[in-house]
């Protein structure tokens, strides 16, 4: 159950764990799909140096500034932590940053990055983020509260769980035993398969409405962690032709600006820290604290702000070219906005920096690969597909 797992327990045989899940890194062709990410046995949080004061107990700000409490919640990872694209902080615990009053962006990346969250920093006063890495290394959420990631509960599952021993046991006994309808031994079998398949059928539209109610719940459940959309520059009007920020789970997106479209581009960085060996060390930070750089991106060669993360760049309708570049690699591909709907496109980059056979930190070509994706603004209305999408 997951209410047992230790997430910051590292697993006793990290290769059969990854064998078993073996999907869930590479595609059918080899291709990566997701990092193994580096697992530190003493992940403490350090402090970084950078322009801002940063340390592990709760400071005094001057006047004119503020503080950001930071919690580093991960899973035997070590997260980089960066406050305006500066490094702060890596580990896991809590942090605090003194900021000059005014929005700051916060970006966390741990195996994978993530969207940053634009907080708004008021002098005198202590704005709080928490950034929780799950037991699967994958799933993250981030925002100003901790967020139960557990399902509500339901005898739905139950439900489910017969249907699938329905379809494994049930259909092929069936299969067998209607070759045989001479046989009592048989006709019995044949006789349970159909009563159970009868009386699961009525309980089709209550899983449905059940399900219904479960995705609406869970959105209610992480109302706090959802994102709101930050227009580009922070600080500015929220005016509907700017780019804006919408974040990994947003709550809602922004609105489109008369006579125009959207393109809705989802980058995502997999940083790749070790190769060879299980994946686990004693304590690396310099390692961990190597955070990937932010895409660059273009669209009709004129180049927009952009972060790691979902982004919404309002255009005209026609066709477009968007070109992502990440360290060494670029790659572009054209798209067609319509007025009052959103294209989206995705890209996953896959960052590679390990230490060495000399033990200095060392990196390889990146690999960065652009797809269009199905999506719908009406899904934001729908809880089950909004859940499904964004997760």
């Amino acid at each position: 159950m997951l209410h047992d797992l230790d997430r910051k327990a590292i697993p006793k045989d990290l290769a059969r764990s990854y064998g078993n899940n073996a999907g869930h890194y590479t595609d059918p062709l080899g291709r990566p799909l997701r990092s193994k990410p580096l697992l530190h046995r003493d992940p403490a949080v350090a402090v970084l140096p950078s322009p801002y004061e940063t340390a592990t107990a709760r400071p005094v700000p001057p006047d004119g500034s503020g503080v950001l409490e930071l919690v580093l919640d991960s899973a035997a990872t070590m997260p980089v932590a960066a406050v305006d694209g500066t490094p702060v902080a890596v580990g896991d615990g809590t942090v605090y940053v003194v900021l000059p009053a005014g929005p700051h962006e916060v970006d966390v990346q741990s195996g994978a990055t993530a969207s940053p969250v634009v907080v708004d920093v008021s002098a005198g006063a202590t704005a709080a983020l928490v950034w929780r890495e799950e037991v699967d290394r994958a799933t993250v959420r981030f925002g100003p509260k901790a967020v139960d990631p557990l399902p509500p509960r339901s005898k739905v599952y139950l439900y489910e769980w017969a249907v699938i021993v329905l379809l494994v046991c049930g259909v092929p006994l069936a299969l067998v035993n209607a070759f045989s309808l001479d046989e009592t031994g048989s006709r019995i079998a044949l006789g349970a398969v159909a009563v159970l398949a009868l009386a699961l059928l009525p309980f089709a539209p209550w899983r449905r409405r059940e399900r219904e109610r479960l995705a609406a719940l869970r959105l209610a459940n992480e109302g706090p962690g959802l994102a709101r959309p930050v227009h580009y520059p922070w600080g500015g009007p929220d005016a509907a032709d700017r780019p804006a920020l919408v974040g990994d789970r947003p709550e809602a997106l922004p609105e489109f600006a008369p006579g125009r479209g959207a393109l809705l581009l989802r980058a995502r960085g997999h940083r790749h820290l070790w190769k060879g060996g299980d994946g686990v060390v004693p304590r690396d930070a310099e390692l961990a604290s190597r955070r990937a750089a932010p895409p660059a991106v273009r669209i009709d060669g004129l180049e927009l702000p952009a972060t790691w993360g979902n982004w919404w760049y309002p255009l005209p309708p026609g066709k477009h070219t968007v070109e992502v570049e990440v360290e060494t690699a670029r790659s572009s591909v054209e798209f067609d906005v319509r007025e009052g709907e959103a294209t989206a496109i995705r890209a996953d980059a896959h960052l590679y920096t390990r230490r060495g056979d000399d033990r200095g930190i060392v990196s390889d070509e990146p690999r960065l690969v652009l797809d269009a994706e199905e999506f719908r603004p009406e899904w934001m209305g729908d809880p089950a597909r909004r859940l499904e999408y964004w997760s």
